[in-house]
Parts: structure tokens; sequence; C-alpha cells
């Protein structure tokens, strides 16, 4: 059995795109999590959830509790699901918030290289010898709405991720084995509503893409 922690934000809790205030989350039939565990096979995939709604890479909030930099508990969850055989990391919308000083996208992909050194010193992985392999995945690029938006929070967010893809690249391929890298954003279509969510058919769109990027990279059938 091989387990999968998918570590992520909102859109990896199932957010459903407008529901700002009532916070609706899809089902796990629908939530590219769930639809992750079925694509692949459940008699040797184990998928793991692990989505927290505004969570950052490395930003503590002014204005929330402890626990929503993605840095701070992150040694803890590894260990609690443990072993583990990889770790999907789509972390950084977050930090594009306007409250966090206009963050760039080469700060995003520093905050990344702290959750890979986190996964890395640890020995989480099979056998709990080693450490776990690690997938960065590169979010889509925020779109405009069609709907209301009831906050400018991310306002100016899809000029300053536009170089993140190729700054995570260039980050993945720094390490020498077992980080892996795949950009989202030419698979997925975020949700016009609200301009930063996955609706459910951009689940379906992330979960194929998860399900092919996983098989490549334990080298199985697609």
């Amino acid at each position: 059995m091989r387990s999968i922690l998918c570590y992520g934000d909102s859109n990896t809790w199932g957010f459903v795109p407008g529901s700002f205030g009532i916070r609706e989350r899809y089902d796990r039939n629908t939530r590219w999590t769930g639809r992750l565990q079925q694509l692949l096979d459940p008699a040797y995939f184990h998928v793991i959830e692990e989505g927290l709604s505004c969570r950052t890479t490395n930003l503590d909030y002014d204005d929330k509790p402890n626990g929503f930099r993605g840095t701070e508990f992150l040694s803890v969850i590894l260990y609690t699901h443990a072993p583990l055989d990889l770790v999907i990391i789509m972390l950084g919308l977050n930090d594009l918030k306007k409250q966090f000083n206009n963050r760039t996208s080469q700060q995003i992909a520093e905050g990344n290289k702290e959750l890979i050194d986190i996964v890395r010193s640890t020995t989480y992985g099979p056998n709990m010898q080693e450490s776990p392999a690690i997938l960065i995945v590169s979010t889509p690029i925020p779109v405009e709405t069609s709907g209301e938006n009831p906050s400018d929070m991310f306002e100016g967010a899809k000029e300053r991720m536009q170089d993140l893809a190729d700054e995570l690249k260039t980050l993945v391929n720094k390490y020498d084995k077992n980080v892996y890298f795949v950009d989202a954003a030419p698979s997925v279509q975020i949700s016009p509503v609200d301009g930063i969510h996955f609706d459910a058919t951009a689940h379906e769109q992330f979960a194929l893409l998860m399900n092919k990027t996983i098989r490549k990279i334990f080298n199985l059938p697609a």
C-alpha cells in the first residue's frame, strides 16, 4: 500500500467557488483527492487529505490564530500519517493576498523550499528509513471573475504569479532526486465565479493530472 499525503489550501479542502461566509464544501467523491483515490488502484494506494482554507507556505496572519502557516505543523502532520510514499504540496495562492505586502513569485518559491526541506529532513518515508518523495504543484493562475467576489484581497495576484511555475521548476531542479514538479495551469481552469477556486470540473481535471503524474513517478502504466 502506497500512502500519498495531499498538503494544500482551500482547493484541496474542496471550497465551493463563491461560497464566502457559508463555506460550502464539495463532497468527498467530487473533491480531487477523492477522485484521485478512485482513479488510482484503491488496493495499492491510500490518498490522505490535508487541505486547509487560507493556508500559506510560510506566512502568519495578523488576524488569524496559529496553524495557517504551512511550515508550522508540517512535520507533525507527516509523522501523523507516516510512513508516506509521496507528499503532494500545492501552496502559494494565499501568499498572494494583499495583506502580505505584494509577495512575489520568487518569494513564494522560497516558501515552498522551506516546505521541501522540512519533508526531506524527516525519515517518514517508506519503512521509516528515508524521507518521502515530494511533488510540488504550481497552482493555476487566478482568472477574472464573472460573479461578485466580496473581497479584493487578491488584487494584482495574477500579475505577481506569472513566473511562479518557472520559479518552482527551477527550485525543484536543484534537488538531486525524489522531488518532482508539475504545472497545473495548462490542465485546470479556475472557476470564473470567484477567480481563485476549483469548481467540480476543475477538481476532475486536477485529479486526472495527478493520476497521470503519480503513475509516472512510480513507473506505473497509465
